[in-house]
């Protein structure tokens, strides 16, 4: 796999943090699909970073194809996103359970 974007930080304040990874495959051997991709947004709460969400479609239960991970969730939700519409979903998500859990109020200036 070719490494396009390496675990880049977008921070929206002192505890909020959105981490992107991006990956091409060089052969259709090398993964499924012909991008690699994950986003995990992170929120320290005092002590230490805690995933709110994360967004992927790295391989799962050894099942391929995109899907959500949500905060104190065990099973995730399949939804076929690209790496550019999951951007806009992990933050819609992500507000309300910043919101709802930890009583933060966040814009990520998206609409």
């Amino acid at each position: 796999m070719k490494v396009l974007i390496d675990s880049l930080n977008e921070f929206y304040s002192e505890k909020i943090r959105l981490v992107k990874a991006l990956m091409k495959r060089e052969s259709p051997q090398e993964y499924p699909e012909p991008m690699k991709w994950a986003l995990q947004m992170l929120y320290f709460d005092g002590e230490e970073w805690v995933e709110i969400c994360r967004i992927d479609n790295y391989l799962h239960e050894r099942q391929n194809g995109s899907h959500i991970h949500f905060y104190k969730k065990s099973r995730v939700k399949r939804a076929e996103v690209s790496f550019q519409d999951a951007d806009r979903l992990i933050k819609q998500i992500s507000a309300r359970i910043l919101k709802d859990e930890f009583m933060e109020q966040i814009d990520f200036g998206d609409g």
